[in-house]
């Protein structure tokens, strides 16, 4: 199995309130753009199923993507695990991200590492035909999930392409 962070490439944020948060990221960070959408991921929690739907904001910073999600419907309250008891705007680190590329053989591979791994899968996800996703349940040791993401080289291309960069 190649080490856990390998193909690290992404820090992400659960808020509340999506135009609050980028607010902050611009005033106190300089992150000046985000390329926004919307995801609606057919998500499995536990014995729960159904679909989230997000707003999200993506910018890569010097080679590192920033993701700041806001759930408009989550699914076992995954996507605002992060948040959940704060009051009033909240924002807080949900996960870290593991980009795998390749063929679909290569997500099939590495998702038998890990369920052989008996590392703790905290969701099992998809969207469409483009991308896979797992995330396990690694807060203990990094205060965080992993998002273990894979998705097609066309679909890679176009986030890399949308996504706006920021640094010398």
């Amino acid at each position: 199995m190649k080490p856990v962070l390998s193909g690290f490439s992404q820090l992400a944020y659960a808020t509340n309130d999506l135009e609050h948060a980028l607010a902050i990221y611009s005033e106190q960070y300089g992150i000046p753009s985000f390329h926004r959408l919307e995801a609606q991921i057919f998500a499995r929690v536990g014995d729960r199923v159904g679909q989230a739907e997000l707003k999200i904001a993506l910018a890569n910073v010097r080679g590192v993507n920033i993701e700041v999600i806001e759930a408009t419907k989550d699914v076992g309250g995954f996507f605002t695990s992060a948040i959940s008891g704060m009051s009033g705007f909240a924002i807080a680190l949900h996960h870290v991200c593991q980009r795998l590329e390749g063929g679909i053989s290569n997500w099939d591979a590495h998702l038998a590492n890990l369920q052989m791994s008996g590392r703790e899968i905290a969701l099992h996800g998809d969207v469409g035909d483009h991308a896979r996703l797992v995330f396990t349940d690694d807060r203990k040791m990094l205060g965080a999930y992993i998002e273990h993401l894979w998705m097609t080289p066309v679909a890679w291309q176009e986030i890399d392409r949308n996504v706006p960069f920021h640094g010398d």
